[in-house]
């Protein structure tokens, strides 16, 4: 039996619908971000830019496998703890790192090309590090899965990832900018990041939501 077409709009009521009960240990998870972002903005931290480097390359991927991995969980039925799901995480923390560096390096390489294969590169391989924690496999292993799971389906990730990009961070950018208009001050930055740490749960669990439906469906994104 084919499995329904993957609809967008779908994925987004279904995200709200499911997001609530896994909501709070996802902001947990992802506390330590607020905290840095917030330093950073009081300009608290020295050597800001080599700070922001190594916690970029070495934190953000720790707790990007976290979520992916507390979400995936949930949505399968199969729960984790908070501490489970950074237990798996540590155990994958180099295979995370070694992924997310390629993937920065791939996308990066393709916006210097031009605009347009650096977009289809980064959703070609936004599911990277989900197959590292999720599946065990190599960075190799976790970019090739994700580019052979949207294979033909580029348009339907562009398509969803647009949505939930507008509909969670345009909000927010505006929010932000009746703070300060000029988008300078700290209370702007301060507004702007506890706001994208209300929100990144939202993001995470669509994004896990449409890696599942990818992974069942042959079907496209209407």
């Amino acid at each position: 039996m084919t499995n329904p077409p993957v609809s967008a709009r779908t994925l987004l009521r279904e995200t709200f619908a499911t997001t609530g009960p896994i909501y709070p240990p996802l902001l947990t998870i992802n506390f330590p971000n607020l905290i840095l972002s917030a330093l950073n903005s009081f300009g608290n931290l020295s050597s800001p830019g080599v700070v922001f480097f190594i916690y970029s390359f070495v934190a953000v991927p720790l707790f990007s496998g976290a979520m992916i991995f507390y979400t995936y969980g949930s949505l399968t039925r199969n729960p984790v703890t908070v501490g489970q799901a950074f237990n798996q995480a540590s155990r994958r923390w180099l295979h995370l790192i070694l992924v997310y560096i390629l993937f920065v390096g791939v996308v990066f390489a393709g916006f210097i090309a031009l605009i347009i294969p650096g977009l289809y590169v980064s959703n070609r391989l936004i599911f990277s590090l989900y197959g590292t924690v999720i599946d065990n496999s190599s960075a190799v292993d976790s970019l090739s899965t994700s580019w052979e799971l949207t294979k033909g389906r580029w348009w339907l990730v562009f398509r969803a990832t647009l949505l939930i990009v507008f509909v969670v961070f345009v909000p927010i950018i505006l929010i932000s900018l009746l703070i300060d208009p000029t988008a300078k001050s700290v209370g702007y930055q301060l507004t702007s990041n506890l706001l994208g740490f209300l929100a990144a749960p939202l993001m995470n669990v669509y994004l896990v939501l449409l890696y599942l439906r990818l992974r069942e469906s042959a079907g496209s994104i209407k």
